[in-house]
This record gives C-alpha cells, structure tokens and sequence, in this order.
C-alpha cells in the first residue's frame, strides 16, 4: 500500500490536519515515546490515519498539541489503537487526554486465536506485506528527524483501519464483539501509575529480595547513585549501569577500586566512569543504621486443601475450552481470576459478579459451566 503523510510542525497544520480528522467515523492511532534514551520518557510523535490521509503530528516542535484533544476525546470517532495500553497511558500521562471509544486490534487478534499478533505480523497475515522493523529502537526525540524514521512511523498507521475492519468482521462471525467492547471500554480508564524514584525501589530489581540484609542496604544506595545519574544525564537508569551490575556490586561489596576491577575485568564497565561514587555508595550502605523498609506481603490467606482442588479442576477445564476455542487460556480466564473464584466459591451468577476481575462476557459466555465445575463434588482421592 502506497500512501503520502504530513508531517504537522505547525499550529495551522494541526488544526487543518484536526479539521479534517474530525469528518471520518474512524482513525487509527500510534505514538513513538523515547524510554530508551531518556530519564523520563515522554511522547515524541503522534501518528493519525483517517480519512484518506495519514498525519504524523511532532509534539516537540509544536506549542501545543492540545487541539487533538477534542478529538480524541469525540465518542462519535473511533479510535483504532494496536497494543493500546501504552499508547493511552502516554497520552494521558503528557497531555490529559482522555480517549474513547477505543479498538484494540491486539485484543482483536488474541480473540481470534491468531498467536502471532504483532502488528508486523499481522499486515504480513492480511496483507502480505512485510514492514520494515530497522527503527523499532530508534530515538524519537532527536530532532530533525531522518526521513527513513518519518517513514516508518506513518506505515505504524497506514493499516489500521484496513486491519480494523477485517478484523471486526471476523469477531462478529465468531460472536466476540461484547467482548472486545467490554475490554476496550476498560483500557479506556488506564492511568499512568508512576512515581518519582524513592530509595526503597531497589525492591523492584529482581533477586533484590534475596539478598541478605546487608547487601539490600548496599543495593538500595547503589540504586541511589545510579538514579542521580541517569537524571543528571538524561538517561534511563539500566543504560547508567545494569541491575545485574548493581547486584553484582551488593552481594561483593568492593572496598577498593582493585575490588572494582576484580569484580569487572572490563576496562570499558560502567563503573569506571566514576569509581569513587560507586564505592562510596558501597561503604554507606555497609555503615547505615537505616533500616530495610517492611516488606508488605499479599496479605491473603493461602487455599484451603478443597480450594486448591477446585482451582486445579478450574485450570483443567479452561484448558481444555481454550483448546476447544482455539485460543489461549488467559483468553479465556486468567489464572488470576480463577484463583480468586475458587477462593470465593460462587454458587450463582449473583455471587460470581462479585468477582471483581470477573468480566461480564465472561459471565454470559462462561457462567454456567464455572457454576458446574465449582458444584461438582471432587473426586475422593485414592489412599495407598
């Protein structure tokens, strides 16, 4: 498919190009963010189809990109997104928008039982054309941008309302429709739920936990020092220095910058930018009299014996549905979920509602055969 963009650097650009967007049922949306090359990352294109023309609007360039708030926002427009969580998160986040009704052509895909269902894959599936994937990593912020990032960022919309509507045919063919508009009107209330950097988040580097009181301490200044960095330099923390190089140092504790080059033969490590920093980091965490924070555990009470039984029953039958239906499990039911249901034991409908991750085509769709498998006495074990 060949087709010509604009690209809008301009207040008058963006309303005509806003104008114009305004007039068609349906548009399909992208973003490109720069999470890879800054500290906080933050929307760097906009990409819209529709109507026949295909905009690329540059946030960094314009003063505001307000005007496509209204439009984002029309419920008469829909918006057809792919992988839409990111891309709702970011906006919101950035500029406040609040976007619905939404398409979500990933939803659509797993629905169908398509496992391949990246977006480049899918326009080889229905279109037999195969997009190029060379900027997938490329930094959206620089500007100018290069003419072959322009490129491939417009192709990111160019197929979304062609996809959207072979795929919403084949939803309705399979019945699926309730469920696509049930997910997407809840992706719709998506909200960015980061914050600032606090001391007690070297938690959330894997195999922190593990670690021995001592060397959480040690981690948790490192990860300090490494968070400065990164903001001073406008980098994401992982490319200031990687967790498995801050564990590294946590769990062997250098003393000396002879310790440092033991630990990391490479001339070329990170650490060798400012070593001084680092093993200070060290002895403060190996002399603080701060304590590790409380760490909060899930606070539910394990399954009963007759609980866990029906959670494997549970499994066992959405399995073999998923199966039946040609998709994946958790397109049924995730495990999540079926956890919490054998938790509650729901005997009707009423009470499987008050399932709170329980959505209601799952009910309509799965209900009775749920209330079957949970009435269903289990099977008296075998004694030796």
């Amino acid at each position: 498919m060949d087709f010509h963009y604009e690209y809008i650097t301009t207040s008058d650009a963006l309303r005509e190009a806003v104008d114009h967007l305004r007039g068609a049922s349906v548009i399909g949306v992208d973003t490109e963010g720069d999470s890879l090359y800054s500290y906080q990352e933050k929307v760097s294109l906009i990409q819209i189809s529709g109507g026949e023309r295909h905009f690329i609007i540059d946030p960094l360039l314009l003063e505001t990109v307000q005007p496509l708030g209204l439009l984002l926002e029309e419920r008469s427009i829909l918006k057809i997104f792919h992988g839409a969580d990111y891309d709702l998160v970011s906006l919101k986040r950035d500029f406040g928008f609040n976007i619905g009704p939404i398409f979500d052509t990933t939803l659509a895909a797993r629905a169908l039982g398509i496992r391949e269902f990246s977006l480049q894959n899918l326009i080889v599936r229905y279109f037999q054309l195969t997009l190029s994937k060379t900027h997938q990593k490329s930094n959206w912020s620089i500007r100018p941008l290069p003419k072959d990032q322009l490129d491939y960022a417009a192709q990111d919309t160019a197929y979304l309302i062609p996809l959207y509507t072979l795929l919403k045919k084949e939803i309705e063919e399979k019945g699926r429709m309730d469920q696509i508009e049930e997910e997407c009107r809840l992706l719709e209330a998506i909200t960015w739920s980061g914050k600032s950097f606090e001391p007690d988040d070297y938690l959330r580097i894997k195999g922190a936990r593990a670690l021995p009181p001592s060397a959480q301490k040690v981690l948790r200044e490192l990860a300090v020092v490494r968070d400065q960095l990164a903001k001073k330099r406008n980098r994401p923390p992982f490319k200031v220095i990687s967790n498995d190089d801050l564990l590294k140092m946590a769990k062997e504790s250098p003393r000396s910058e002879e310790d440092l080059k033991r630990l990391f033969p490479r001339e070329t490590a990170p650490v060798f930018r400012n070593p001084p920093l680092w093993l200070n980091a060290v002895s403060k965490g190996l002399t603080t009299t701060d304590p590790l924070p409380k760490i909060e555990r899930n606070g539910e009470a394990p399954l009963t014996p007759d609980q866990e039984k029906l959670l494997t029953r549970l499994k066992e039958w959405r399995n073999k549905q998923a199966e039946q239906e040609g998709i994946e499990p958790a397109m049924v039911i995730t495990s999540g979920v079926l956890r919490e249901i054998a938790k509650r034991t729901p005997k009707s409908a009423g009470a499987l509602r008050e399932v709170a991750s329980l959505r209601e085509w799952q009910i309509r769709r799965y209900g009775e055969p749920l209330l079957k498998e949970i009435s269903t006495p289990p099977k008296p074990s075998r004694k030796d």
